[in-house]
């Protein structure tokens, strides 16, 4: 407890301080005072940062490259076991610096704050956010185009990280001169027992877990109040995978597939914006991708069907009007032959639980208490500090 009250008083102080931490990026940094062993004790990454391997106990100014509300929400965490999450915003950002600097608690409180403000004007903004650390969902999705988000915050391989520093050495840069640089790249790697044996069993958690309800709590929503989400102005800032993701859901509230035709073609001006390109089909074809071929065009009747002709071309539109008055089409254009199956089957609309079921069901049950491995645990720790330090 006095060890508690001692790092509680520090939070924000100079008193003691240590090392300095300058949060941010090139543009706006905060100076922020800190403790090594108070975040030490609190926290794996640090931990590896002032008492593992790649320490350096001369470097007192660390340049993290975070945004500063978030990672001041991480460190009142680690100083004093509270969170100033006031918004989904900060939510967010401090979700993401949770996940980064591999601490579950903070995670599960940011999880938890979002699902209870979760509602169908921000639900878009946090599908896309927490699609990045669903990592087995992202893997449900085929086709992917090169505009996907990346993942979660994670380690490459062992081999891959060795290739790296060795290819990299200032990616450890954590001595003067390059030769140090690479002899401290080479002693971390073939030294990753000693950082193991940091890591405590009872800390080996996935900080991403909890997200998976989070993830399909969104999904509910979406399915719930699909129009709603198809007019809204933040479906056009979607990247490609989350709005495929949305597209593949067979449950989704529509009375037939023109609201999602009509999004699909507000998203696609949007990113022929975005990427200076004029506004034509051929344009707006490329941007799409696949996108298009996740409408059930085979659902709809031949006056729908007219409605959706700017995006498609006359072989495409002629073979599915025809299938769609139940001609016989010998010759099927070769862009719609992959998908055919797919665009006769009617999407089922089931109704899903209310947001205060979701809200109850979280309520009841903790996030899955997933354990990371310990090569799992060092291998993050190391692509945290790669960052930190590059």
């Amino acid at each position: 407890m006095g060890c508690f009250i001692r790092s509680y008083n520090l939070y924000e102080n100079e008193d003691g301080s240590d090392i300095i931490l300058m949060v941010g990026d090139e543009i706006y940094r905060e100076r922020i005072p800190a403790h090594s062993w108070v975040l030490a004790a609190g926290n794996q990454v640090f931990k590896a940062m002032f008492q593992g391997p790649l320490a350096d106990s001369h470097k007192k100014i660390y340049n993290i490259p975070n945004d500063p509300k978030g990672f001041q929400n991480l460190l009142r965490w680690l100083y004093r076991h509270e969170c100033g999450i006031q918004s989904i915003d900060s939510a967010l950002i401090t979700l993401q610096v949770a996940i980064q600097y591999l601490c579950p608690e903070l995670a599960e409180m940011c999880v938890e704050y979002i699902v209870h403000h979760l509602s169908v004007n921000n639900v878009l903004k946090v599908l896309q956010e927490i699609y990045r650390y669903c990592p087995s969902q992202q893997a449900s999705i085929s086709n992917q185009s090169d505009d996907t988000i990346s993942t979660a915050p994670s380690a490459p391989s062992l081999e891959d990280l060795e290739d790296l520093t060795q290819t990299y050495p200032n990616h450890c840069n954590m001595a003067d001169s390059k030769s140090d640089q690479l002899e401290r790249s080479r002693h971390t790697i073939h030294n990753m027992t000693q950082l193991q044996d940091l890591c405590d069993e009872a800390d080996l958690r996935d900080p991403t877990a909890c997200c998976t309800d989070l993830f399909n709590a969104c999904l509910e929503v979406v399915d719930r109040n699909t129009q709603v989400v198809l007019n809204s102005e933040l479906l056009e800032e979607l990247d490609h995978s989350t709005l495929e993701l949305i597209l593949r859901r067979t449950t989704l509230n529509v009375e037939n597939e023109l609201p999602l035709f009509e999004a699909l073609q507000r998203w696609s001006t949007a990113q022929c914006k975005r990427h200076k390109l004029p506004l034509t089909q051929e344009n707006r074809r490329h941007v799409l991708g696949n996108l298009l071929f996740h409408i059930n065009f085979l659902q709809l009747n031949n006056e729908q069907l007219q409605q959706t002709s700017s995006l498609l071309t006359a072989d495409e539109f002629n073979y599915l009007s025809g299938r769609i008055q139940g001609h016989s089409m010998n010759i099927v254009p070769p862009t719609l032959e992959p998908h055919l199956s797919k665009m006769a089957r009617p999407r089922r609309h089931s109704p899903a639980r209310s947001m205060q079921q979701v809200t109850n069901d979280k309520s009841k049950k903790k996030c899955n208490k997933k354990k990371y491995t310990r090569k799992e645990l060092m291998l993050d720790i190391v692509s945290c500090l790669a960052v930190i330090f590059d």
